[in-house]
């Protein structure tokens, strides 16, 4: 039960394309009560902590927005990591962990270090195998480690049947499973 007293903070890591628009939607939902922003580029995450302070004029949250480091996950509810390499044209999925994976090393010690005993959110490609680096690095119980998996893919599906069904994808009930990338699969029995 949350009291007046609670706090919901989500730190999030990476604020490139996916971590951005986790963060509009934290924003638009009032899902937290606090939320730090971190990357590589500083300035980037000072830059993207302004623009979504100044929608909370907009905005049902009373949101407390802001750039910070890994310090800050000592005492974040959820720590959500978006941070990571694209895929180039022409590589493998193999060769993209390798270069996740040293990404990751370059994150999970310094929030593991900073205290965070909340729970893992990853959203970084292959996301499946990023989430159990995350758990292997962090030594955290894999029920602390959640990967976004093939919800994002669900949530194509479904909008591209409610199209052609011409149906509020909200009440379309399908789902893509197994591993998000080229082994996923909708199962349509």
């Amino acid at each position: 039960m949350i009291t007046a007293t609670d706090n919901r903070k989500v730190v999030l890591i990476g604020t490139g394309m996916v971590g951005m628009s986790y963060a509009y939607a934290l924003l638009n939902q009032n899902a937290c009560d606090e939320l730090v922003l971190i990357d590589l580029d500083k300035e980037r995450a000072r830059g993207e902590a302004m623009d979504l302070n100044h929608g909370l004029a907009f905005s049902a949250s009373h949101m407390k927005i802001r750039a910070g480091d890994y310090s800050d996950c000592a005492n974040a509810d959820i720590v959500v990591i978006c941070a990571g390499v694209a895929q180039k044209p022409g590589e493998s999925r193999l060769d993209l962990l390798n270069r996740n994976t040293e990404v990751f090393r370059s994150i999970i010690g310094p929030v593991t270090e900073s205290g965070f005993n909340g729970i893992f959110l990853v959203a970084t490609n292959p996301v499946d195998i990023m989430t159990r680096i995350t758990c292997a690095l962090s030594g955290f119980n894999p029920r602390r480690v959640i990967g976004t998996g093939t919800a994002l893919d669900t949530a194509r599906l479904r909008y591209l049947l409610g199209e052609y069904f011409s149906v509020d994808p909200r009440n379309m009930h399908a789902y893509v499973i197994g591993e998000h990338g080229d082994s996923e699969f909708v199962p349509w029995s």
